[in-house]
């Protein structure tokens, strides 16, 4: 039986030097600390970045309806509204009319929200630069190569559990 691992979220200083009992262990400590680390807020972000997964998909693509939005990046579609709402009302998204059905309406970036968001993401890569710098070329490829193995498995294995579940929440 594993340790509750999830209850190392305030850590002391002898838990910071206890190694994961295990591989999943470990995986679960470091999306848990990332996570957390990442969605801070530094002094300089004009957004929260609870929106930050919304901006990088809407920087990716040029403009989508918000259900589109939502189903993408596997949120309730009345979360991504609200916090579209938000980025709308602060200049970083804008609306625009959808050619294909004049009753819907598109979200896209604007160009301030462009940048501000390019900002905000290049802030976070630099945390991450900083922390790899000292690790040998090896190091890093082997980090890359093994995080997105990882998160290729996980995305499978999540789209077979939602697929596993969908049947029966039809079915209601």
């Amino acid at each position: 039986m594993h340790r509750i691992y999830a209850c190392v979220m305030q850590q002391t200083e002898t838990d910071r030097l206890l190694a994961p009992e295990s591989p999943e262990e470990a995986v679960i400590v470091l999306v848990m600390q990332a996570g957390r680390r990442l969605r801070t807020r530094h002094p300089e972000d004009q957004v929260d970045p609870s929106t930050f997964p919304l901006a990088k998909q809407l920087m990716c693509t040029d403009a989508m309806r918000v259900s589109d939005l939502a189903a993408h990046i596997g949120l309730d579609a009345s979360t991504v509204s609200r916090q579209i709402k938000q980025l709308e009302d602060k200049g970083i998204v804008e609306r625009t009319d959808d050619p294909a059905d004049g009753r819907a309406s598109l979200v896209r970036l604007s160009s301030q929200g462009r940048a501000v968001m390019q900002a905000a993401f290049q802030r976070r890569f630099k945390r991450i630069q900083a922390v790899l710098e000292p690790w040998s070329a090896a190091d890093r490829a082997q980090l890359q190569r093994l995080l997105t193995r990882l998160a290729a498995d996980l995305a499978a294995a999540n789209d077979r559990d939602t697929a596993d579940v969908q049947p029966e929440t039809a079915a209601r």
